[in-house]
């Protein structure tokens, strides 16, 4: 092999090298950080309430359901304790304002996936796919769990549910 014949093969081999590093850049990294307007302390919350009490619709319907302030509003009203948190609420609320938090957890425009199938029906706990979200103290700005096709996959595996590709995409 000539020095020319290396150097061509070298060059591709460092082309190769960048791009595949480049490549799992981009499949590897973390979903765009989420920062929520108020720092939503789930550890205190769930020792006092249960998930439906924020998110209505986690037993019934394909989303869970991002509570409004008017639900923070129920208990936060009045001052609960001296959090500059809690008086964000407040203060969000006196705006006008309902929706504020905003989606950690997103799934692909092509998954087809409903909370009522799998906490109702299968059972599953909520940490099966959101992790320790009821001990973090502050909100995760991304999802506690990789939730990727090969996670659903074992799940559904280990459980013995379909694992046609029809069921979850569409």
């Amino acid at each position: 092999m000539g020095p020319a014949q290396r150097l061509f093969i070298g060059l591709l081999a460092a082309v190769c090298l960048v791009f595949g590093i480049a490549a799992g850049r981009i499949a590897f990294r973390p979903r765009h950080p989420v920062t929520q307007p108020i720092a939503f302390n789930h550890k205190i919350h769930t020792e006092l309430l249960e998930c439906s009490d924020c998110h209505k619709y986690y037993q019934e319907r394909a989303h869970s359901g991002l509570p409004g302030l008017s639900t923070c509003m129920d208990c936060h009203e009045e001052p609960v304790t001296e959090s500059p948190e809690e008086q964000k609420v407040r203060d969000l609320a006196a705006e006008g304002k309902e929706q504020v938090f905003k989606k950690t957890f997103r799934l692909p425009d092509s998954v087809f996936y409903t909370h009522r199938r799998h906490v109702t029906v299968a059972g599953l706990e909520c940490s099966t796919c959101h992790g320790a979200i009821a001990e973090s103290e502050a909100p995760p700005e991304v999802p506690l769990v990789r939730i990727t096709m090969n996670f659903c996959l074992e799940c559904h595996e280990e459980r013995g549910v379909t694992t046609d590709c029809v069921a979850c995409h569409r």
